[in-house]
């Protein structure tokens, strides 16, 4: 997940309602990213890829649960 102007704004630009709901800011503060920092890892591995098909994950399963269940030690706020 990444946080951009379709999730924080509206269709006319304002900010959007979901930003107010407290267990959407749960969950994005902590599966969410930066676009920087999710291309950061795709844009490599996007232009190294040779085969047709090919499975890139950022959010793993594992990586998912850790940071959902280290969410009482680190903060994370995006929004």
């Amino acid at each position: 997940m990444m946080l951009t102007d379709f999730i924080t704004k509206g269709p006319d630009g304002q900010t959007s309602d979901v930003l107010q709901n407290k267990n959407f800011q749960f969950i994005f503060n902590n599966l969410g990213d930066h676009p920087e920092t999710v291309a950061e890892f795709f844009i490599p591995r996007i232009l190294n890829n040779t085969k047709n098909d090919a499975h890139l994950v950022w959010l793993s399963n594992m990586k998912a649960g850790w940071r959902l269940l280290s969410s009482p030690l680190k903060k994370r706020k995006l929004i």
